[in-house]
């Protein structure tokens, strides 16, 4: 069941960065961020009605945990993820972003007591040389601000910390209603900033294009994709989920280029070339041994 979850985030994650450029022609990028987080924690309160059982709130002890894990990975990531978006471009971005499995795998070995063999280490050693390499590609007069290639790299370390987080805590209620509680709960803080910010916010309703860049953005990049998502980080040691995550850049680079004619660089392919190595080294993993008494 692993890998049809993982095949769902990958294509709705990996779409969602030239359909964020589209959105971006039709609301602004607090706007986005608070009708996906609304949005999507409708939809999946929705599904939650539906599930045996029908409980709607996560047990006392657990909404300290959801409210840690609601600010990291609905709240800072996606703001600082689509703000690189517009600084650095979608296709670039999404290499920066996904850093996260370095992030994650340090993370992890004092958080969660994870070990780093061989192959791990060698993946992510390529995964760091193809964010040197969007770094490199994208230097020079006419390039992007620092602040985009900043902003993509807390993205990557934000998401990477909320995969060990969500990891460490063992919540008792299920996946899909901790899902839905990280979006509600992301509402209110992008609210305030939507307030704050209201002034310089936006609304095109004839921008078709942009119209479902929003739609794709709240059914599919959160409502979906988080669905799935968890359940896989649930399964998996968080530096595999993370790295099984490679995937998603190499197709945020080719539909980019395909559907808003983001040019693909010299740098850019060579920085894919290294994500696929990495890909490579975790899907060829040899199988571990047994354990004593195990």
């Amino acid at each position: 069941m692993t890998l049809p979850l993982l095949l769902v985030v990958w294509l709705c994650w990996g779409l969602s960065y030239p359909f964020m450029s589209w959105t971006l022609e039709a609301v602004d990028l607090v706007t986005a961020r608070l009708l996906a987080n609304a949005g999507a924690g409708a939809l999946l309160l929705l599904l939650c009605l539906r599930a045996p059982g029908r409980r709607l709130l996560p047990h006392r002890e657990e909404w300290g945990g959801v409210l840690a894990l609601s600010l990291l990975m609905m709240v800072v990531f996606p703001f600082a993820l689509i703000a690189g978006v517009m600084l650095v471009g979608p296709g670039q971005a999404a290499i920066l972003n996904y850093t996260m499995p370095l992030w994650a795998s340090l993370l992890a070995v004092p958080v969660l007591g994870e070990r780093l063999d061989r192959r791990t280490v060698m993946a992510l050693g390529l995964g760091l040389v193809a964010v040197l390499l969007v770094l490199v590609g994208t230097a020079g007069s006419g390039g992007p601000s620092g602040l985009g290639v900043t902003l993509g790299l807390a993205a990557g370390a934000t998401f990477g910390a909320g995969t060990v987080l969500s990891k460490k805590l063992r919540f008792r209620s299920p996946v899909l209603l901790v899902t839905t509680w990280q979006l509600l709960l992301g509402t209110p803080p992008a609210f305030a900033v939507w307030l704050a910010l209201r002034e310089h916010t936006y609304l095109h309703p004839d921008a078709g294009r942009g119209l479902f860049g929003l739609f794709y953005m709240v059914v599919f990049s959160n409502a979906l994709a988080y669905a799935a998502w968890f359940p896989v980080v649930a399964r998996l040691k968080a530096s595999v989920a993370s790295l099984s995550l490679l995937v998603v850049p190499c197709l945020g680079v080719a539909s980019s280029a395909w559907l808003v004619q983001r040019e693909i660089g010299a740098f850019d392919v060579a920085a894919l070339a290294c994500v696929l190595g990495a890909i490579a080294l975790v899907v060829r993993r040899p199988p571990e041994a047994p354990r004593p008494g195990g």
